[in-house]
């Protein structure tokens, strides 16, 4: 028990350290001015999508473990051995970054995963703590019935440490408000102008930049979108919303009946066009 309070210790130490540099670098060196009551939101959506996670954790582990058993575990074995540890490492890191592509993909797609991934989305203000905005169930729901890596590949517990390690630098920090000109080299790996227009309020930009890692990604399958030099666009849905507690617990309920009305004004004017059209939607 001693061990185990003094890694929660130095855990919450570091993300308290991580979290304070942020803001120092996002007020040094801002893309936008976020207001307060923005940053405010991002936080009472953190605090409860993890909480709900870490409450419904063990009934998702116990779903993965019923699928994994099932599918059986580890179906590829990359050696280790050596220099053959490096080579297992980086296709370890290209296979879940193709992963989380396709699954960021499906998400814009099918409305009742954009139902919950639009909570990311409804920031109006981008800072280093929306890269944790998650809408609490979608994490639960992708942990209890996709272990895909876990049943593709049989990863050593030094490996998996090193690679979420590795995925923390361009996918969370992505999110800073930090101005970081990249120049030719934006396209080399995700970073804040990057992930920005994927968070855009522009029409052009929508289904754009949704790589975790390498944008090459994007630039294999045609949802690139390299910004200008300058070009750091507004974020959020259109039109903007902000959160409340109570919506960070039951979003998608409120926009699944959102679109069904929608949906019901459609058929009653069939050249009607809802508000919210070609930005908040899928």
């Amino acid at each position: 028990m001693p061990t185990e309070i003094s890694n929660a210790v130095f855990y919450a130490a570091v993300f308290l350290g991580v979290v304070y540099t942020s803001r120092i670098l996002e007020k040094k060196w801002p893309i936008a001015d976020v207001p307060y009551g923005e940053f405010r939101d991002d936080w009472v959506a953190v605090i409860v999508s993890v909480g709900l996670e870490n409450m419904l954790a063990p009934l998702a582990a116990i779903s993965a473990a019923a699928i994994a058993s099932y599918a059986g575990l580890g179906w590829i074995k990359l050696p280790t051995e050596g220099y053959w540890w490096y080579v297992s490492f980086a296709i370890v890191v290209v296979a879940l970054d193709l992963y989380k592509y396709t699954y960021h993909r499906l998400q814009h797609a099918i409305p009742f995963l954009w139902a919950m991934h639009s909570f990311h989305h409804s920031a109006n203000g981008i800072t280093f703590i929306t890269g944790a905005r998650h809408f609490w169930l979608e994490r639960v729901l992708s942990d209890a019935f996709l272990p895909v890596m876990a049943i593709l590949f049989h990863i050593p517990a030094n490996m998996a440490i090193a690679v979420g390690f590795i995925f923390f630098i361009p996918d969370a920090c992505a999110h800073l408000n930090v101005r970081i000109p990249l120049g030719r080299y934006v396209t080399w790996i995700n970073n804040p102008q990057w992930h920005r227009i994927h968070h855009s309020v522009h029409p052009e930009h929508r289904d754009k930049n949704f790589a975790a890692f390498f944008p090459l990604l994007d630039i294999l399958f045609g949802t690139a979108c390299v910004p200008k030099p300058d070009e750091y666009p507004a974020t959020g849905l259109v039109p903007a919303e902000r959160v409340d507690f109570i919506n960070s617990v039951i979003w998608p309920i409120r926009h699944l009946r959102r679109r069904k009305s929608q949906n019901e004004l459609s058929e009653a004017a069939p050249g009607a066009v809802p508000p919210v059209a070609g930005i908040s939607g899928p």
